[in-house]
């Protein structure tokens, strides 16, 4: 009888054993460049003037890279209900869950909350009493606006809150699970359209109901994962899927940074003498989202094809900066914020020339800002959250391996 029981365990776990995703690291570390992409061109869109010849690309760059966010909660959702769909879900479980969660994202949120708060108030800000300071600060914390970047941290903790009855939903109602992708849309876009009729929060792009259908396309791909890869062996299959993805991100892209631009140079006028009031309304959240989705998939995508071709060296280059991109995403701004203080606003060529320096730095520093914590700060994780070794292997000792 033992023995059966230790055998069954022991299948038990087999089933639970899931395989490292190296595509997972590779796909944040895409994400994470279009983050620096889109921040280090913040101040150029807003500087440069709209009939330069270099306007449409710095639109372009800023707006095409708007895709960081809802692809990294699309990936957490996808990496939570890949690990966590098929086990027993149980208190413990959850307890796990939820301190891991606490030590390694909001112990690191709370921290870099108030380093910004601090750097914001001494460059920026006189408040009038020490009451008021703690009154600013906690409201801030509270709803991730100490700095702009960390609304995303915001929204994280809210589908951490609800994870765990998502998923036992998921694991009760196969309806919703065949049919997560369309019901997560369903979901955002009623949310949507109450906010904007009814509700009327400001800040509704740190509401998690606005990334829904990212988050349920994560739990989707997660639950079904296996299959899918199996599938996608299948040519008329990976043709089938594959082909809408792509024709959906050219047009979205087209469109969105088409919309952003004519918006930028006040061009909007044909748009909204032509089309009905209720387009008007939404165009700007359609296009937004929509791309977003689309690009979330084709870098999903993309990242499967680069953990099979890239070259050994690449592979561990962009899995270290996924691994990392958690600690990069936190402090990059405050490097940015820095090399903003010296922008040279003279030159065309030194001003632009500048632009490419500040995201080479920003991205070179923040990267190895996080690797000098890890190796030279025993509990780094209170800073940059927790960096797995199986997934966060030093470049340099794989180099020296190799020789």
């Amino acid at each position: 009888m033992n023995g059966v029981n230790t055998r069954k365990v022991i299948n038990m776990n087999k089933a639970n054993k899931r395989r490292n995703l190296d595509e997972i690291q590779l796909a944040r570390a895409f994400a994470i460049f279009t983050v620096l992409i889109v921040h280090s061109t913040s101040s150029g869109i807003t500087t440069i003037p709209t009939d330069s010849i270099l306007f449409p690309i710095y639109n372009f760059l800023n707006i095409a890279g708007k895709l960081g966010t809802p692809t990294f909660i699309m990936l957490s959702a996808f990496v939570l209900f890949y690990n966590y769909y098929p086990r027993e879900t149980n208190w413990s479980l959850m307890k796990r869950f939820y301190v891991k969660r606490i030590k390694y994202i909001l112990v690191p949120y709370i921290l870099f909350s108030a380093i910004y708060f601090v750097v914001k108030w001494y460059l920026y800000y006189d408040y009038p009493s020490w009451g008021f300071v703690a009154d600013k600060f906690l409201t801030q914390l509270s709803i991730g606006k100490a700095h702009p970047h960390l609304y995303f941290v915001f929204i994280s903790v809210q589908f951490y809150l609800l994870f765990p009855l998502l998923l036992k939903m998921f694991k009760k109602l196969g309806f919703l699970r065949k049919n997560a992708i369309w019901i997560g849309l369903l979901v955002q876009w009623v949310w949507v359209y109450l906010n904007k009729n009814y509700f009327g929060i400001e800040i509704k792009g740190s509401i998690s109901l606005s990334y829904f259908s990212f988050y349920f396309v994560g739990a989707f791909l997660g639950i079904y994962y296996n299959e899918i890869r199996e599938k996608m062996r299948e040519p008329n299959y990976r043709f089938k899927r594959l082909i809408p993805i792509f024709m959906g991100y050219g047009i979205l892209v087209i469109l969105y940074t088409g919309y952003m631009y004519l918006a930028r140079t006040n061009g909007l006028g044909i748009i909204y003498e032509t089309l009905p009031n209720i387009v008007i309304s939404y165009l700007a959240e359609f296009t937004w989202a929509t791309h977003a989705l689309f690009a979330g998939l084709v870098i999903f995508y993309f990242a499967h094809v680069a953990e099979k071709k890239f070259k050994a060296r690449t592979k561990m280059l962009f899995m270290e900066i996924g691994a990392t991109s958690f600690g990069v995403y936190l402090i990059h701004p405050l490097i940015l914020i820095y090399f903003r203080r010296f922008l040279d606003t003279g030159s065309p060529l030194v001003y632009n020339g500048w632009q490419v320096f500040t995201f080479v730095m920003i991205t070179l520093l923040s990267w190895l800002a996080v690797r000098f914590v890890y190796y030279f700060i025993p509990s780094y994780w209170i800073i940059f959250g927790k960096l797995d070794p199986q997934q966060f292997k030093p470049l340099t000792k794989y180099i020296r391996d190799k020789k």
